[in-house]
């Protein structure tokens, strides 16, 4: 009998691609991924699993004659949760956003933006960002799997302050989505993945303190300023909503089509001062802004990350139960202001991803 395989025990890989008519091969030397959380990335190859409803049937039953599975037109996604961690973070952020500059020596400083201000990001034409996500399972030289030409379908980054033990570290979760997925995949002859040593040194919200306080930018909705409250809970939604342009022949998808949404929640507590915000929203309040960083003197220092939101607004009821008291909860939309970036993430760990070369 064989030896079972522990979900704790498959190994997750990424990669940028250098174009998309070029995914990274089995033999690439992946990025490991160490703080995925094990079961969560149990890829959907996406098939489409039909029946011909035709004439010429035997009977009630559906018959083996008429079966028939599509493999190729979708768009295949692998799922994944875990703590972020400062040695690979950037091509989630990067997968997400579709926009970088990186600077060209340590400590790798990167300005990530929203893609697609002008028009639509002509993947096929390597205007975007595509990574390659490899999927070691261990029973075998050949049951890797390879997710080609990907980028994140959606992203969830979670900072809970409150909360206990691996929870109060930043959170993400998500799914990369790509037009080709394939298994049996010898990923073996790639056995030195880099960044393998197991260390605890790059998690968030561990030894660093988050703020929204920095300079002018700060956390304001109707013009109030709402960074001395206390927060309790800041959540980041990316939704790509990728869907397939162009397919070739076959049906496989040859360009993306994104229709990009991003969000912040903000959870506070319910006062004399953030019960005007109650209002704010009935009132359409549009001077609403948020800065959101670990790195209060911008320094561009290694571990350090800010997220700059420009333009936000409230698109649900703010009030919240919060157990037995009161909560504020802001369901903020960032939206582009006079057609700028609705999204600027400062990001600087000490890898060189090449994404500005």
């Amino acid at each position: 009998m064989s030896v079972k395989r522990l979900s704790k025990g498959e190994k997750f890989g990424i990669i940028k691609q250098a174009n998309w008519a070029t995914p990274a091969a089995a033999t690439a030397a992946y990025h490991l991924c160490q703080w995925i959380n094990a079961g969560s990335i149990n890829p959907n190859p996406d098939v489409q699993v039909d029946q011909f409803n035709v004439t010429s049937q035997n009977g009630i039953h559906y018959e083996a004659e008429r079966f028939f599975v599509d493999a190729t037109s979708g768009l295949p996604t692998i799922p994944f949760s875990g703590t972020c961690e400062k040695a690979t973070m950037a091509p989630f952020l990067v997968g997400a956003l579709q926009a970088v500059t990186e600077a060209g020596t340590t400590p790798y400083e990167k300005t990530i933006a929203c893609g697609g201000l002008t028009g639509p990001i002509d993947f096929a034409a390597n205007v975007g960002f595509l990574h390659t996500i490899a999927i070691r399972q261990g029973a075998s030289a050949d049951d890797g799997i390879i997710l080609e030409n990907a980028i994140i379908q959606n992203l969830n980054i979670v900072w809970d302050l409150n909360a206990r033990g691996v929870a109060r570290l930043v959170n993400m979760s998500g799914a990369w989505v790509g037009n080709e997925l394939n298994y049996e995949q010898d990923l073996t002859t790639s056995d030195a993945w880099t960044n393998e040593t197991i260390v605890q040194t790059g998690f968030f919200n561990n030894t660093d303190t988050w703020s929204t306080t920095f300079s002018t930018a700060l956390l304001t909705i109707g013009g109030a300023d709402y960074s001395a409250e206390c927060i309790r809970r800041v959540e980041l939604q990316i939704n790509n909503n990728v869907t397939s342009n162009c397919k070739t022949t076959g049906g496989k998808a040859n360009q993306y089509d994104l229709a990009p949404e991003y969000k912040v929640i903000v959870t506070l507590d319910y006062n004399s001062t953030t019960e005007k915000i109650l209002k704010d929203f009935q009132a359409g309040e549009v001077s609403n802004t948020m800065f959101w960083s670990n790195d209060s003197a911008d320094a561009g220092t290694d571990g350090k990350w800010s997220l700059s939101l420009a333009a936000l607004r409230l698109v649900s009821p703010p009030k919240v139960y919060n157990g037995d008291f009161l909560g504020i909860q802001l369901d903020l939309r960032c939206v582009s202001l006079a057609g700028a970036t609705p999204l600027t993430i400062y990001y600087t760990d000490t890898i060189h991803w090449t994404y500005g070369d």
